[in-house]
């Protein structure tokens, strides 16, 4: 038996059920739903990109984009027939996993569900100046380790990746709210 967790994510669009091939490339585990254990960041999630929908179509106040909060629950039961990578923390392994996803738009490994520190906004300029190879080449241990001192890692916040339809099936909706 598992344990139930919530796990929330934060959209400006609206909709009934998850596809995990229209999530967006280049991101930290790859294409597919990302979800947060916590609410707070999810929320402010949704709003930033509210926000940056709004500026994107000119900022009309004529146009309503809301912001979204999906709430969900995940019986780690599943886990056991899934395909996961966990990551403990913000180190190397983790870093050059998140270098790997943000600079290809095709999957790089095949796991069902991936969980891990978030490399968020606060950490776009580092990341963009590794790639340029601000700190050396990318593929050495001295880039990555200068990446990761620069990036905060105690103060990332964890994510949950469902890479798979299989496993973004086993997610249960709770309810959808519209965050101010």
């Amino acid at each position: 038996m598992g344990t139930k967790i919530k796990l929330y994510h934060g959209s400006i669009h609206k909709f009934d059920t998850i596809n995990v091939s229209k999530g967006k490339p280049f991101k930290d585990f790859g294409r597919g739903f990302y979800l947060s254990p916590s609410r707070k960041h999810s929320a402010s999630l949704a709003i930033r990109n509210r926000q940056i929908e709004a500026m994107r179509v000119g900022g009309a106040k004529k146009l309503k984009i809301n912001a979204y909060l999906y709430i969900y629950e995940f019986d780690t039961a599943h886990m056991k027939d899934l395909k996961i990578k966990n990551f403990q923390q913000a180190d190397a392994e983790w870093m050059k996993f998140v270098v790997l996803n943000r600079n290809s738009s095709k999957p790089q490994y095949d796991y069902d569900i991936v969980t891990g520190p978030t490399a968020n906004d606060n950490t776009r300029a580092s990341i963009q100046a590794f790639f340029a190879e601000v700190y050396g080449d990318i593929n050495s241990d001295a880039a990555v380790n200068m990446l990761i001192s620069l990036i905060e890692p105690h103060k990332l916040p964890v994510q949950y990746f469902f890479g798979s339809q299989k496993a973004a099936d086993l997610l249960t909706f709770i309810e959808r709210v519209i965050v101010e």
